[in-house]
């Protein structure tokens, strides 16, 4: 069977043969998420069974302390162990260290907030270069020198990756924090943008879960002051949501219609855009389904059976109270404002006012 032959621009060597090597792009992140998951558990059990076994040696210690004060109670002097005095100096530089971080992430301090507003902007900025790459082939040979978007989101990952570690030294449940859903975003985000200055490639791959980051939406415009009542606030996020799953869907029907199903040798794929993915994914929402965009792999098709599911809970239980949050504002509802050049009526005083109320 013949080779197949990916896209190659800018006449930048990739491969030999040719060859796909999406695999490399997914193992890393692969590697890093599962490879972080064991390193945490195992911590998690050798500190375990450290303090069994220092709960078992218990006893010998509380009778060296009694001993000690015994000592101390007939005028000697207690040896200091220097042991002690290091673990003491380890563990309040940790916690110094973690306490930097948790404040440089706090929402309650301005640092916070405006890490937190940055993030989100450079996430959706990260998500406007996928848009304007999911134009190009799904893997194709790219030049990190000679690219401009290459290198802006390589510069966005940087700081994502420096973001994370923050969160991560922050973090009072390492665990908790590693499956958490930003978290998981950035693993399958950051480390294919490394692999991809390394092989002198690029695959489009996961990046559409930067999406995912338009969840925090509502909180982003709480921070700057624009929501500030409980129906703005609820109907942000139920629209966040939804846009968020909307486009994470489609880019993942975009990435496997566009390579195809790998048992196939990838001979079963179709030419869809993004937006055509984003249109397929609506009227399936929708349950219009014209039937004039369709999935073609077995792997989109096995999606679309389990997001119509999903999917159609969302659009029947989201679109309802959306349009009711809208319909249903106060007339005289949010805050006061003065305006200059105009005299302000008060109910007592504007029986018009009471008669339209």
């Amino acid at each position: 069977m013949d080779a197949l032959i990916i896209p190659v621009t800018m006449e930048v060597p990739c491969d030999s043969r040719g060859q796909r090597m999406w695999w490399a792009f997914l193992a890393s992140s692969m590697v890093t998420f599962f490879g972080g998951l064991f390193i945490i558990l195992l911590w998690r059990t050798l500190k375990y069974l450290w303090t069994v076994c220092c709960h078992c040696g218990g006893k010998t210690k509380e009778a060296q302390k009694i001993n000690n004060g015994s000592s101390q109670a007939d005028g000697t002097l207690k040896p200091v162990d220097e042991k002690e005095e290091a673990v003491a100096a380890e563990v309040g530089w940790m916690t110094s260290v973690k306490d930097w971080a948790g404040v440089m992430i706090s929402a309650q301090t301005l640092t916070g907030r405006v890490l937190v507003v940055l993030v989100f902007a450079l996430s959706i900025g990260a998500l406007v270069i996928y848009f304007i790459d999911s134009s190009n082939p799904i893997e194709s040979c790219q030049n990190f020198y000679k690219d401009f978007t290459l290198q802006i989101d390589m510069a966005f990952n940087v700081f994502f990756l420096l973001y994370f570690g923050l969160r991560f030294i922050a973090a009072n449940d390492k665990l908790w924090f590693w499956l958490e859903v930003n978290s998981v975003v950035d693993f399958f985000t950051v480390p294919p943008v490394f692999v991809s200055v390394y092989l002198n490639r690029s695959w489009l791959g996961l990046r559409f879960l930067r999406a995912l980051r338009l969840i925090q939406f509502s909180e982003i415009l709480q921070f700057l002051n624009i929501l500030k009542t409980s129906n703005s606030i609820k109907l942000v996020n139920l629209l966040s949501i939804f846009i968020s799953t909307w486009l994470t869907a489609a880019g993942f029907i975009h990435l496997v219609e566009n390579s195809g199903d790998p048992w196939e040798n990838f001979q079963n794929n179709q030419a869809l855009t993004y937006w055509e993915c984003v249109y397929l994914l609506m009227v399936t929402m929708s349950t219009v389904g014209y039937g004039d965009v369709y999935a073609k792999t077995t792997l989109g098709r096995l999606f679309m059976v389990f997001f119509i599911l999903g999917g159609l809970a969302m659009f029947a239980s989201y679109v309802p109270e959306i349009i009711e949050l809208i319909g249903n504002r106060k007339k005289y509802g949010g805050s006061y404002s003065a305006v200059s050049g105009r005299k302000q009526c008060l109910p007592a005083t504007c029986p018009k006012l009471l008669l339209s109320s």
